[in-house]
Formats: structure tokens, C-alpha cells, sequence
């Protein structure tokens, strides 16, 4: 691709990069821009306020509204779709031939007009949606649980608009099986994430470490499941802390009367420091799509990762991973790791592995092959 220009369509204003979809679409807009692509982003702003930082991995950004209305939800569109439909959008796509990197389902909807069809397309899916908002439906409440099941349903009908893609980018290797029945032309592209980091070997602490959005249900549930079926069994193990960004009242205070310490909203040097001292990371899903950031950022310290097989589903990550696949094996392996800290060469191989794995500027050459 002679011209390096190309078009990014984000659901969300990308930066601060402090949550899961946000970490990946900044970090590849960061290495697109190393790699020397001019870009134009566009996305949705609907809280997070436009970030000047944006404008300097950039050519142009451009903020477009998100209105949401009661009607929207009884659209025959998915309402993660629904309300980013923007005809300004479109005619900024429309104004010259530049590829087009469409950042999650939710910024699909341009791609039902047939100019769009003609220009060369990239739809970047984060998991498989329709799978995510029914597991969302099976913890949520009366009403919600009505609404994920109808979101779902309408994803999973929806989906079908990615064969006029010229290219999808799944996140892991677990989502490529789904996708090529809508579309031949599918590649994996890992997560973007920071480089992975370099600070060498560390001595830790003798603590476990949970960490997530705690504002998110599934981790709030694992939470609780790692709690009731872990630590309460076994009280001697040892302790337990909890850190991650706004929790609610309530759970802070099931935490702490279970007897573990919560650590709400840390700083990023205050989270990265219980990262780097954890001696044991442990981190449960019920969810096996995409790939968790967060099993990333654990496997980049000095602690013994355990997870559940739903952690590493579809994913390369078992093999440098401790995988547990009942409360009695997490407790075997908690009681097994809890006085010894990971091996210097232990830690070397995972690095290394993660580097060759997870590099994000080398990962994103695929663009160079597919423009």
C-alpha cells in the first residue's frame, strides 16, 4: 500500500486506554501510526469527552454523538448498532477511496450501503456478541434479562452484514471457526496491548490478586464464585485482595465481610505495583470469548497465574497458564504456590512466549498484507 492512509471507526472514544475494548483499538491506532499510516479515526463520544492526546497518533479526528432512544431498542438493528447510525459518518467514508478499519459489530451499519461495499473494508471483531449478551442475560435480572436475550438475538441475526467485509480480524483463534461461515476472508489479529513489559524478574508478596472492572457483572461474579468456593472452603490459604475500578457499595461490602481487602479505583502505579508484587494471580470467567486483557497483564509479572479453562478458551495462553478446572484444583495449586515464587526461568520462558506472541506493532504488518 503505497498511499498509507486509512479510515478507523471506534465505538468508543479510545483513550484514556483504561478498559478492555479501549486498550485494543488505542494500541493499534498506535502501532498503525509507527507504522506509518496516516490515520483519520471517528468515534463515538457518549461520556468520555474528545482527547487531545488522540490528535497526535492521528491526522483528523472526529467525534460523532450517540443519542440514545426508548424506540431504538425495538429497532429491527441490534441498539449497539442502532445508535451509532451517523449520515455525516458516512459521507466522511464516502469523500475519497481510503480502506476502512471497522472497529467491533457496533460500527457495522455503514456497511449496508453499497459504496462502502465497494471500498476495501476491515471489520476488527472483539468477541463473538450475540454468545456475550446471552451469558449477559443468564446473571442479569427480570427486565435486562429480557432485553440481552432480544440484543442477542437480533446480534446474531445482524452478523450476517459481515460478508460484505473484504477482511475480518478476530481477536483469537477460538472465534475464526464462527466467522469464516459468514465470510472466507477471516485472519486473527491478537489483542493490542502495551509492549509487553521489560522490568525483569521480581521477588512478590505472599497475596493473592484478583483485578478487573468490579462495575462489569461477570467480574463481579467471579469474584464472588472465587470467594464462596475457594477461600471460604479453605481459610488457612493465603489472603485474598480485590482491586479494580468502581465497584459498587454493596460489593464492597460482601468483600469485606467476607474478610478480604478491596482496593477500589487504584491508581495505575498503585495497580501495577499489586501486579508486579502479587505471588498469585487468580482470575475465573464464565465467558470464553475473546481474549482477556487482564489474563495478559497477569502473565507479565512474576506471579503463578491460575485461571479457569473458560480463561484460555479459544486462546494460546493455557500452555503458560495454570489451568484449574475445579474449586479443589484451585486449591491444590493456591496451597502448592502460595510459599514459593516463580522461577527466574519460569518467568524468562512466559516472557518470551508473550513477546513473540503479543508484539502489537509486529502483529499489525497483517496491514500491510491485506491493503
Amino acid at each position: 500500500m503505497a498511499n498509507k492512509q486509512i479510515h478507523i471507526v471506534s465505538f468508543d472514544v479510545p483513550y484514556p486506554a483504561d478498559y478492555g475494548g479501549a486498550i485494543d483499538v488505542y494500541y493499534r491506532i498506535k502501532a498503525l501510526h509507527q507504522l506509518g499510516y496516516k490515520i483519520t479515526l471517528h468515534c463515538y463520544e457518549y461520556g468520555r469527552g474528545m482527547q487531545s492526546h488522540l490528535e497526535e497518533i492521528t491526522e483528523k479526528v472526529h467525534y460523532y454523538q450517540r443519542p440514545k432512544r426508548l424506540l431504538q431498542v425495538f429497532s429491527k438493528r441490534p441498539f449497539i448498532v442502532e445508535t451509532r447510525k451517523s449520515t455525516e459518518l458516512l459521507q466522511r467514508l464516502l469523500a475519497d477511496t481510503h480502506p476502512i478499519l471497522l472497529e467491533g459489530l457496533h460500527s457495522t451499519w455503514v456497511l449496508e450501503n453499497p459504496k462502502i461495499q465497494q471500498k476495501i473494508t476491515i471489520v476488527r471483531t472483539h468477541n463473538i456478541e450475540h454468545e456475550y449478551y446471552r451469558a449477559l442475560a443468564d446473571k442479569s435480572g427480570f427486565l435486562k434479562r429480557i432485553y440481552f436475550r432480544q440484543e442477542a438475538k437480533k446480534l446474531e441475526d445482524y452478523e450476517s452484514i459481515l460478508k460484505y467485509a473484504s477482511f475480518i480480524l478476530c481477536i483469537c483463534e477460538g472465534d475464526v471457526h464462527h466467522s469464516k461461515k459468514i465470510n472466507p476472508n477471516v485472519n486473527v489479529l491478537p489483542a493490542s496491548i502495551p509492549e509487553i513489559s521489560d522490568s525483569g524478574y521480581q521477588e512478590t508478596d505472599r497475596y493473592a490478586l484478583f483485578h478487573g472492572n468490579l462495575s462489569v457483572v461477570e467480574n463481579v461474579e467471579a469474584v464472588k464464585w472465587i470467594i464462596e468456593h475457594i477461600w471460604k472452603k479453605d481459610q488457612s490459604i493465603l489472603p485474598l485482595k480485590i482491586a479494580g475500578k468502581n465497584p459498587s457499595e454493596q460489593f464492597i461490602r460482601y468483600v469485606a465481610e467476607a474478610g478480604m481487602e478491596i482496593i477500589p479505583n487504584p491508581s495505575q502505579t498503585d495497580l501495577d505495583e499489586l501486579l508486579q508484587k502479587a505471588r498469585i494471580h487468580v482470575l475465573v470467567s464464565d465467558q470464553s470469548t475473546g481474549v482477556k486483557l487482564k489474563l495478559l497483564h497477569a502473565l507479565e509479572t512474576s506471579g503463578h497465574v491460575l485461571v479457569n479453562s473458560q480463561m484460555v478458551e479459544g486462546t494460546d495462553l493455557g500452555g503458560v497458564s495454570i489451568v484449574c478446572q475445579t474449586p479443589d484444583e484451585f486449591l491444590l495449586n493456591i496451597k502448592e504456590k502460595q510459599d514459593h515464587n516463580l522461577t527466574v526461568l519460569e518467568f524468562e520462558n512466559r516472557l518470551s512466549f508473550l513477546k513473540m506472541k503479543y508484539d502489537t506493532v509486529e502483529n499489525c504488518q497483517i496491514f500491510e498484507k491485506l491493503l
